[in-house]
């Protein structure tokens, strides 16, 4: 049932579920599952944005002795902790999955193997307790986030920068984005991890040269708190209660869905930008820490 060549989600039925559907509380649960690399992350978030539970199990110190993440091991790691992590989420948030309106999981983009094991967990669990299931596209849970923070209205400009992915992109809507501009081979993101001393180190850097940038041309800088920079379920099930709200990619229980390891962000333009040749004034940098 679960593939690693994907159908693609949107020739998938969907359905909008009454406001009642699933509620028990005065407030729309979601429950959020991460596991598209090599962190097992659930969370519960009412439709405010408020984080009920939450539990992360990271691989970082396996992987870290073997020199990087093997994606059968990352996969056989997720398999043993992705139960105790969502019971740990549901119970830290006094939730019983009766009381959840939603299961919010990582479907895209990602390492199969370990995507699979989200995906396969999240199928059993919505038939199970017959809710609904909400596909998340893992980048586009990343580009939001800051409006579970922020009142960050639509459009905004949003940079991603990791290890795998380093893209510039318009957030339009819940699930419009338009991609400006990406790296032509390694992400920035991955070389900073091998030239500093990691993620905290390099999204100091980041942030120190993105608030000259911002500060030179005008633009307002908004970045989430460090902890929700790395993967995790508070974004998916964020993302769950956006689409949630709008009615948007909500999928009935017994709908098969199909994980898929490659996803691009929105509709690319990048093509477009590049033609325009748009001149941007030069920025001074002199970040010595």
């Amino acid at each position: 049932m679960f593939h690693t060549k994907a159908n693609i989600l949107r020739r998938l039925p969907q359905v909008c579920f009454p406001a009642s559907f699933g509620k028990a509380h005065s407030s729309r649960l979601v429950l959020g599952i991460e596991t598209s690399c090599d962190d097992t992350g659930a969370a519960v978030l009412d439709e405010t944005g408020q984080i009920l539970g939450e539990s992360l199990h990271s691989q970082k110190e396996v992987h870290l002795r073997t020199g990087g993440i093997i994606p059968t091991v990352a996969q056989q790691l997720h398999r043993e902790n992705i139960e105790r992590v969502v019971h740990e989420a549901l119970q830290r948030s006094n939730v019983d999955a009766g009381q959840l309106s939603a299961v919010a999981t990582t479907v895209k983009p990602g390492l199969a193997l370990s995507l699979g094991i989200g995906l396969e967990f999240s199928q059993r669990f919505v038939r199970k307790h017959n809710k609904p299931f909400i596909p998340i596209h893992h980048m586009e849970a990343h580009a939001l986030t800051v409006r579970m923070l922020q009142p960050v209205a639509f459009p905004f400009l949003v940079l991603l920068v990791s290890g795998g992915h380093s893209l510039l992109a318009v957030a339009r809507g819940v699930d419009d984005f338009l991609l400006l501009g990406h790296t032509l081979d390694e992400a920035p993101g991955d070389t900073l991890d091998k030239v500093l001393s990691g993620g905290v180190a390099s999204n100091q850097y980041i942030r120190k040269t993105l608030s000259i940038v911002t500060e030179t041309t005008g633009l307002h800088l908004l970045c989430p708190p460090a902890k929700f920079c790395t993967d995790n379920g508070v974004m998916i099930a964020w993302n769950g209660v956006e689409r949630l709200r709008e009615g948007k990619g909500i999928l009935p229980p017994d709908v098969d869905v199909f994980y898929e390891p490659k996803a691009p962000l929105g509709a690319d333009i990048t093509a477009e930008v590049e033609a325009a040749a748009i001149k941007l004034p030069s920025v001074r940098m002199k970040i010595l820490n």
